[in-house]
């Protein structure tokens, strides 16, 4: 008994299984380098808003010359505690009271230094509890002089 040749169409489907496999393969590792990228993109526009707050408060700081009470104004929604500024902002970084918040930022003076001319602070971005940026910040606040006339 003589075995019979292989078939064209065998040889066909053979190839046809190989294709599909290799393109699954590929389409596997793209769709899973997209969704990295997309955590990635994520991530960074998490920091660069969490950075832009802080500088815009940095500016804040240097403005009202160290004063936490004077910034307190700005932030209706904050809460002022001694020497500690914190300010609540949803998902969507807008202001938004304690119980709704995501991101934390809060302003902290660590005190005075050349005869209570120099206020410095720092300023911490957070989510949950995860630190998302630091900044530290410094005031100087000029010597008033008094005119002799």
């Amino acid at each position: 008994m003589k075995k019979s040749p292989p078939k064209r169409s065998n040889l066909f489907l053979l190839e046809l299984i190989l294709a599909i496999f290799f393109f699954a393969l590929a389409s596997a590792v793209c769709i899973r380098l997209f969704v990295h990228a997309r955590a990635l993109t994520l991530e960074s526009h998490k920091q660069n808003q969490a950075l832009t707050c802080a500088k815009n408060l940095s500016a804040l700081f240097e403005s009202r010359k160290g004063s936490l009470p004077d910034m307190a104004e700005d932030f209706p929604l904050s809460t002022l505690e001694d020497s500690r500024l914190e300010i609540y902002y949803n998902e969507d970084w807008e202001l938004c009271p304690e119980n709704e918040n995501t991101y934390l930022l809060t302003l902290t003076l660590s005190g005075s230094s050349y005869e209570e001319h120099l206020q410095e602070g720092e300023i911490q971005v957070s989510e949950d509890k995860d630190l998302l940026c630091t900044l530290k910040v410094s005031c100087y606040i000029p010597i008033e002089v008094e005119t002799g006339e």
